[in-house]
């Protein structure tokens, strides 16, 4: 008896589908966590547990003007481990930035790379640790594939927000093509995660306010993902629960070392939930606007995110409702519906109550680029975890409200 090679295509794809995992889930976190107050004290033992010798620091300018990297560097130098800096980092890193990092650390040899500083001094480290391995152009990691390196990572934020600290990804500008670059892999998650909240007591209002939302955001995406996970639920919710509480005292009152801490951690459980799960549309839009127009990260987000969750609320309503939950803001007598509305309208008037922008005129954004905004946002990689279906037309009209400062008539 024949068989077709079609009847042979369909037997070997039904084989293949039984060993596929139903509703199985990959999850990745750092080897080593240590959290706590003046906790950097503790960083030269765990560099020795980790087998490093020589320690690249990679810090934000101002951050190491600060002073703020001078308890690593004691800690690295009384265990006996070499120390070289490169102290270069300045706002959003670059391609070149990471070119002469990793120019300093094929220099140096130096066995493990400690990020120090924001979001952008992290995303600096774990490129110059990762892709000075691998040749091509940076647009060809986007996709993932990063899977080893060859020396040790760690990571010490100086400010609450990026998650940086855990996740999967950094976000390079490609300073040929003028793009934000979302690379993501194994490779890049961190060997150490050291949350001090002592390092963050210093850090401006406007700022804790801009990478808090950024945690927000995190966690909101994370939570209705596509991709999304039970764990990644878990830490999202938890972020959600701990932020409502603690962001307005930390940006109101920035020596509060207990909600520094809370911000520290909630950042922390973001990062995992959104590198075990994906993002959205939010990030798709603001990883364009930022490299296009120089905003802020987490600046971008705050203006972003109510819009995104009222577009998105038609395939989320549920997950919207829970948020609200987590938010404090559910009531008993609310419909389902009427907790999804309530959860946009709080992360609003959050947005507006910690002085943050709330549209794209705000920040001297028109509709001249929208076009390729939007088109650009549609190649993001970010946009794979959106709970809704989006196209270019759909994304322009957003903006378009976002820019006139009026939350869509959608869903919710």
């Amino acid at each position: 008896m024949s068989v077709s090679s079609n009847e042979i295509a369909s037997i070997v794809q039904q084989t293949l589908q039984q060993y596929r995992p139903y509703r199985g889930f990959t999850f990745r976190s750092p080897a080593i966590t240590v959290t706590g107050g003046h906790c950097v004290n503790q960083l030269g033992d765990i560099l020795l547990e980790l087998g490093a010798t020589h320690v690249l620091l990679v810090a934000d300018k101002m951050v190491y003007q600060l002073g703020l990297t001078t308890g690593s560097e004691n800690a690295i130098r009384l265990a006996g481990l070499k120390l070289t800096l490169f102290t270069d980092v300045e706002g959003e890193p670059d391609s070149r930035l990471i070119a002469r990092g990793q120019a300093v650390l094929s220099t140096s040899k130096a066995d493990f790379v400690l990020g120090i500083g924001g979001g952008s001094a992290l995303d600096a480290a774990k490129a110059i640790a990762v892709i000075g391995d691998y040749q091509g152009p940076l647009t060809a990691f986007k996709v993932g594939g990063i899977a080893s390196r060859q020396v040790g990572l760690g990571a010490i934020p100086t400010t609450a927000g990026t998650g940086s600290e855990v996740t999967d990804i950094t976000v390079i500008k490609d300073a040929e093509l003028d793009i934000k670059v979302p690379v993501k892999g194994p490779a890049l998650v961190p060997d150490l995660a050291l949350l001090d909240p002592a390092l963050m007591l210093g850090v401006p209002a406007g700022i804790t306010a801009a990478t808090g939302v950024d945690t927000l955001t995190h966690a909101v995406e994370a939570y209705v993902s596509r991709q999304t996970n039970p764990l990644s639920k878990a830490y999202a919710y938890h972020a959600i629960e701990a932020l409502i509480k603690a962001l307005p005292v930390a940006v109101g009152y920035g020596q509060d070392m207990d909600k520094r801490y809370d911000m520290a951690v909630a950042a922390y459980k973001a990062g995992l939930a959104f590198s075990n799960a994906g993002l959205g549309l939010t990030h798709a839009i603001a990883h364009q606007i930022g490299a296009r127009y120089h905003l802020p990260h987490g600046v971008a987000n705050a203006i972003l995110l109510p819009y995104v969750m009222a577009f998105n609320a038609l395939s989320c309503e549920a997950d919207y409702a829970e948020i609200a939950n987590a938010l404090g803001v559910s009531r008993e007598a609310m419909t389902q519906r009427d907790r999804c509305r309530v959860a946009i309208l709080t992360v609003r008037q959050l947005v507006v109550d910690l002085g943050l922008p709330t549209s794209l005129a705000d920040v001297g954004i028109t509709e001249q680029d929208l076009a390729l905004l939007a088109e650009q946002a549609m190649q993001d990689i970010c946009l794979q975890g959106n709970p809704r279906q989006v196209t270019p037309v759909q994304i322009v009209e957003l903006l378009k409200q976002v820019i006139a400062g009026q939350l869509p008539e959608g869903y919710c």
